[in-house]
């Protein structure tokens, strides 16, 4: 990998992980995506690509509003897989803890990336683990205890809501004077190097406390499961630079400082790393939204309406830019779509 490209390394979050804990902290504590500085579009398309640099901050902003260091544990109930929608409920429609074990960390991949969730086993002790290099400061200690909720939780939903791990280890300081402890009913480990949720092996050995049940099939569109399995990886450098300029969209029309600031540099060093790779911010942007628009198309919205979506000023300046991206107006490109669907 060379220097160019490492430095643009940057991970991404689904907006479907985020939503229990937005969901959490609005009952909790008042605390709405508005107040926070979060777009609302961002949280109502669950599987819309976030910086995870900008979840770091809002998960500090939320500990600085609510006056609470172990606010994710006030939120603990809400804090569950199937609190994300259809994909979220597909991890835990499985008969038993083994099969939702492995969906999970194979599935989330597909949530978040830059991240391994996976099993360690030592002796008779599975340890569930949860390693994320893009995580930091404070937010990685509201990072992990997430991460330990959702695991816990998933393990009561198969054993009953008595259960409780062997043991927890968390990524960061102490915190919550003796309610994280409380919670999970067992010792904790801080200032972990990776967070582990500990349980017996026999727990995925014999499957569930509950009776066996089986579930519909999950029916999803091609379109949901494109954008399910869209996840660029950190290294991915085009792949991550479209995936900026499409969450910059939420912001307005994208802007080369706005990019910038999410990957730490000035607008100056970004640019000189788009020449590297032969690119310019212009022509990457034109792209990016020309792609988009086509998108919504498909999903039946407006001109006005993709205008207003992709930060255009007006509907005349979006058809102008797709016109020379495409060759064709809107228009005349949604024309073509609906002839090929007949």
């Amino acid at each position: 990998m060379n220097q160019a490209s490492a430095a643009l390394d940057i991970s991404f979050i689904r907006s479907a992980f985020l939503q229990p804990v937005s969901a959490g902290i609005t009952a909790r504590f008042g605390l709405t995506p508005e107040g926070l500085g979060i777009p609302p579009q961002i949280l109502a398309e669950p599987m819309t690509l976030v910086p995870f640099i900008d979840v770091q901050r809002w998960l500090e902003l939320i500990e600085l509003k609510s006056g609470d260091p172990a606010y994710m544990i006030e939120i603990a109930p809400y804090l569950k897989f199937d609190s994300m929608g259809y994909f979220g409920d597909w991890f835990l429609s499985s008969p038993d803890l083994a099969l939702a074990f492995r969906r999970i960390n194979y599935g989330t991949s597909c949530l978040q990336s830059g991240t391994s969730f996976h099993g360690e086993q030592s002796g008779r002790l599975i340890k569930w683990c949860y390693d994320n290099h893009f995580s930091e400061g404070r937010s990685r200690l509201h990072d992990s205890i997430r991460i330990t909720v959702m695991y816990t939780n998933t393990l009561k939903h198969f054993m009953g809501d008595d259960y409780r791990p062997k043991h927890v280890e968390i990524s960061g300081p102490p915190c919550g004077d003796g309610r994280v402890e409380a919670y999970f009913g067992c010792d904790v480990t801080w200032n972990a190097a990776v967070t582990k949720v500990w349980l017996d092996i026999t727990m995925l050995e014999h499957g569930s406390a509950h009776p066996f049940s089986t579930s519909r099939p999950m029916l999803v569109s091609n379109l949901q499961l494109d954008e399910f399995l869209n996840m660029p990886q950190p290294h991915d450098t085009a792949k991550v630079m479209y995936e900026m300029v499409s969450y910059a969209c939420h912001y307005g029309y994208p802007s080369l400082d706005f990019i910038a600031e999410r990957y730490r540099v000035s607008r100056q060093q970004l640019q000189r790393r788009f020449n590297a790779f032969g690119w310019s911010f212009t022509n990457v942007t034109n792209y990016v939204l020309c792609n988009l628009a086509i998108k919504y198309m498909l999903k039946d919205m407006s001109n006005a309406e993709i205008a207003r979506e992709l930060g255009y000023n007006n509907v005349q300046s979006f058809s102008k830019a797709f016109q020379r991206q495409r060759g064709v107006t809107p228009t005349q490109y949604r024309d073509r779509l609906l002839e090929r669907s007949q």
